[in-house]
């Protein structure tokens, strides 16, 4: 495993942080999207997939409840297109896509959000925090290649195969040692994106926590704290999955 700490050239593609809430009427919502136009100021509605696609009732989300009430929200874009907002009757989520400007700025940002939302919406509790982090590689080529010169966790070819050079997708669901609190990690290579040189590879970290609590006024001290926590068990997670080597090269 690499050792933990702040890369310079971090390979982050998108960062998401998530909360699910108890389910509030759409007109907050709505009410809210508005009071944020200034900082993002394009917005859409957010329309379920699954009422798009016409699937049926077995297979539609517990927010499905016919044409009527398709919309379940907004999707609202910062002027540079880099923090996206989806706002939901039951949650909120930012996403910064690209141009990562580091844990503390992004957290900052989602925790003002979300204070705002809170004070609007009023939720009565939070039911689940999650923190997505999907960082975009790249593995350099040479004659000798070995994913193990990369990765501590790569899947091994089965016997009379060569090692190099084949493609992947593996899911791992790991405990953290953390009551309700699970990581979800992802790791894929793109043979589409694959040159000479280098091997593009996706890691996909995923923490999320369920576990309900009342959105009372004291709720933003306690998201700080479990997102803080969310965000250490995501660097354990991504360090521990790179080797020294690899992570040098985005030093």
């Amino acid at each position: 495993m690499a050792v933990i700490r702040l890369l310079a050239h971090p390979p982050i593609r998108e960062a998401i942080i998530e909360i699910r809430s108890a389910r509030c009427t759409l007109s907050r919502v709505t009410e809210w999207r508005d009071s944020i136009a200034a900082d993002f100021p394009r917005s859409q509605p957010f329309r379920l997939a699954s009422e798009a696609l016409g699937l049926p009732d077995e297979r539609r989300s517990r927010l499905d409840f016919g044409a009527a009430a398709a919309q379940v929200g907004w999707r609202c874009e910062g002027a540079d297109g880099r923090d996206v907002v989806l706002v939901w009757t039951d949650g909120l989520s930012m996403a910064r896509v690209g141009d990562y400007d580091g844990w503390d700025a992004f957290s900052a940002r989602y925790l003002a959000l979300f204070e705002t939302w809170r004070r609007a919406v009023a939720p009565a509790e939070i039911e689940r925090i999650r923190l997505r982090y999907v960082n975009d590689l790249r593995l350099p080529v040479s004659p000798s290649f070995d994913f193990d010169d990369y990765l501590t966790a790569a899947p091994r070819a089965p016997k009379g195969f060569s090692q190099a050079y084949f493609d992947f997708l593996t899911h791992l669901r790991l405990a953290t040692g953390i009551d309700d609190t699970t990581v979800d990690v992802m790791q894929a290579t793109d043979a589409s994106g694959r040159s000479e040189s280098e091997i593009p590879l996706i890691i996909d970290v995923d923490v999320c926590r369920n576990r309900p609590q009342v959105a009372d006024e004291e709720i933003a001290g306690r998201l700080r704290e479990a997102l803080q926590q969310l965000h250490e068990i995501k660097n354990r997670a991504f360090f521990g999955l790179i080797t020294e080597r690899l992570a040098e090269t985005y030093q």
